[in-house]
């Protein structure tokens, strides 16, 4: 148990912070039509309010996710700690 706090759980928690941050940002830095320029190479903002839909809340649940994942394996990492 005490590996899976130490090694794994923080793996996890970045993991999923990658995933739901590259699902956000990911399709504004790359564009996978060649044809096409991507929207940081427009010059368009990477932040735009007509566009808070799905991807933000992907964005969104990562980071309480990934968040929420990491402070309670510290606390129960902590806690095994303590009853030894």
């Amino acid at each position: 148990m005490k590996f899976y706090l130490k090694w794994v759980n923080p793996a996890v928690a970045l993991l999923i912070l990658i995933i739901c941050s590259w699902l956000y940002f990911g399709g504004y830095f790359v564009n996978f039509d060649p044809k096409d320029s991507s929207p940081y190479q427009k010059g368009e903002k990477i932040i735009d309010p007509a566009e808070m839909n799905l991807p933000m809340y992907f964005f969104a649940k990562g980071l309480f996710c990934s968040s929420m994942l990491f402070l309670f394996g510290e606390f129960f990492k902590r806690k095994l700690s303590e009853k030894k």
